[in-house]
């Protein structure tokens, strides 16, 4: 075997090892864990709190922690005002509401995990209220009706909510997006906001497989090392 040959067959090992590792890590990709937070109120300029209440309507605040399985998830917790979770928040309507038709509800968002936002962890959404039945019911128009967050997360943390064991999550460059249905209420109801996420993180080897292609890519060499020092006392003998 020449020098050249044995070079090519080392090179064809470790990308053949590559291939391995990074197609068992995409098999067993991170999801990306989100939390955080919502204030909300009514009227123009109005600054958000955990609830508020105008004309027979009542906003109450949530806070949410979930984690995307195959890059999905949905914030549709049950309506609980003063523990909702989940969701983000709930809108109650009383019996006899006044004409709110033509106001608005703005909605603000603090995300806490993941970490590293590219730009503000904050999002304020503001709906438009209009009537929509002879009841008296209210429909909520959000604007924008979605949004992207892109982060880049140095902490890789297990995965606070379960899922697969030792997966992490939030680990390096990735972003994800919400998108917000309009909602209705009816005098009487009390509804969840709810929003839907699509997220996706650039994948990166995990300490432990980059271990594993450092020892066998050590160990391929030590091995070349030993026949290239066989060839050349054989090359020297010959001479």
């Amino acid at each position: 075997m020449t020098p050249n040959s044995l070079w090519r067959s080392v090179a064809l090992a470790g990308a053949t090892l590559l291939v391995i590792t990074f197609a068992q890590r995409t098999a067993t990709a991170d999801e990306v864990f989100i939390a955080g937070s919502t204030l909300g109120c009514f009227g123009t300029g109005c600054t958000p709190g955990v609830s508020s209440s105008f004309m027979g309507l009542t906003f109450s605040n949530s806070t949410f922690a979930i984690t995307t399985s195959s890059g999905f998830a949905t914030l549709t917790g049950n309506a609980n005002p003063g523990s909702n979770f989940n969701n983000l928040g709930s809108l109650s309507m009383s019996s006899t509401p006044g004409n709110v038709s033509g106001q608005t509800f703005t909605l603000q968002i603090t995300f806490s995990a993941p970490q590293g936002f590219t730009g503000s962890n904050q999002l304020t959404l503001v709906y438009s209220i209009t009537t929509f039945n002879m009841i008296g019911g209210v429909f909520f128009e959000p604007n924008p009706f979605s949004a992207q967050f892109s982060f880049n997360d140095s902490n890789c943390e297990p995965n606070p909510t379960g899922g697969i064991p030792g997966q992490q999550t939030t680990c390096g460059i990735g972003s994800f997006s919400m998108s917000f249905p309009d909602r209705d209420v009816n005098p009487g109801q009390t509804v969840p906001i709810q929003a839907n996420i699509g997220a996706a993180q650039q994948q990166t080897p995990e300490p432990t497989t980059i271990l594993l292609l450092g020892t066998g890519l050590a160990g391929v060499a030590m091995k070349t090392r030993k026949r290239l020092k066989k060839l050349r006392r054989q090359a020297r003998i010959q001479s």
